[in-house]
């Protein structure tokens, strides 16, 4: 398996391949930026998703036709046999301002990346509060379909926060799942808001639930996280993908950092506690007054030989190496500038780009 990161500098960003073994063997070196890492040179500013060995990018910008809109399209890269698509998807949609003030949520799209299997199609969503439309990359087409049933907490979340990448649109078994908060009308600079309820109160755990897009029948259901989920920290849930299966994390009472695993996807019963972390084993500060703008530790992949989990730790620059079997820590000491919260798993194929 290779690690994906994201370098974000503005829009000039780079992509680099790299083996997770090296890692783990050498958690103190430098990463070699070449130039065909480099997304301006592929017209592209962003990697929304990895998939059997392709990486869909995009690239937005502002255009003015009357009004103020924004143009987006996207492009499959496949960086071991380094062949790209040509643009596909242009979509215009609203130019809005949601990250100032009098923000307006309502027309700004997010984008996931994902595959129906049943069709051998690779397939982006673009989404908002009251839209949503899939993409083909095989017919070019863009379709409507039914609008979430529930806002996801990663669109809410990433319209206040640009500066983490968790819980956007976690891919797996040919749908794409977001977690999401039950009453939960959006996310100002402050707070959660909820209607009706003071703004500081902190959603309770039957307000959490997963949202489920089947992308062959382009249907949602809605999943329930662990019952081991007892207790809403000062700091939000994820979810993610270890070992094939839909995984969710959360911390408890302040102390602990839990992941539970969904082993039989769909099946409610079949969630399993996978670890559960002393928080001073990581060695993290886990005292925050506010709820949901920080998420202090994600998962991002796993060595079953080894028994270690990296985590990215949104607070530092550098990832944890964490061992489950000697309850031992490492931080690594990557000279590069590595934002981990926007890593992504990939495997080298030959598969194509067209």
């Amino acid at each position: 398996m290779t690690h994906i990161r994201d370098y974000y500098y503005d829009r000039d960003c780079s992509v680099v391949p790299f083996p997770l073994n090296n890692l783990l063997l050498n958690p103190s070196l430098t990463i070699n930026i070449l130039p065909h890492h480099r997304l301006r040179y592929k017209s592209c500013f962003r990697v929304i998703g990895s998939i059997n060995g392709l990486l869909c990018l995009f690239n937005s910008r502002i255009i003015r036709e009357g009004e103020w809109h924004r143009n987006t399209y996207f492009r499959l890269w496949n960086p071991a046999t380094k062949t790209i698509s040509q643009k596909l998807g242009s979509i215009t949609h609203p130019y809005d301002q949601p990250f100032g003030p009098g923000e307006d949520l309502s027309n700004y799209f997010r984008f996931a990346f994902g595959y129906d299997k049943s069709t051998d199609t690779y397939k982006v969503v673009a989404f908002c509060p009251k839209e949503v439309k899939i993409f083909s990359f095989r017919d070019n087409v863009w379709k409507n379909i039914q609008h979430f049933p529930i806002t996801p907490l990663y669109y809410v979340h990433m319209v206040c926060r640009r500066k983490q990448r968790v819980n956007e649109g976690v891919y797996l078994n040919g749908s794409l799942n977001w977690l999401a908060i039950l009453n939960c009308e959006y996310f100002t600079k402050e707070y959660l808001i909820f209607p009706g309820i003071d703004p500081f109160v902190y959603p309770k755990v039957d307000q959490f639930v997963i949202i489920s897009l089947d992308l062959c029948t382009e249907t949602y259901r809605q999943l329930l996280p662990p019952s081991g989920f007892v207790e809403v920290s000062s700091i939000l849930p994820t979810i993610s993908v270890l070992r094939d299966c839909l995984c969710f994390s959360s911390h408890i009472k302040t102390t602990h950092f839990a992941i539970w695993m969904m082993m039989e996807f769909g099946v409610q019963q079949s969630w399993t506690q996978f670890l559960n972390i002393n928080c001073m084993d990581l060695q993290i500060d886990h005292d925050y007054p506010r709820y949901g703008y920080e998420y202090l530790v994600h998962p991002l992949c796993l060595s079953e030989n080894d028994g270690t989990i990296i985590l990215a730790s949104s607070h530092d620059e550098q990832a944890l190496l964490y061992n489950w079997r000697d309850n031992s820590v490492e931080k690594t000491r990557i000279t590069n500038h590595v934002l981990w919260m926007f890593s992504l798993n990939y495997i080298e194929t030959l598969v194509s780009t067209c």
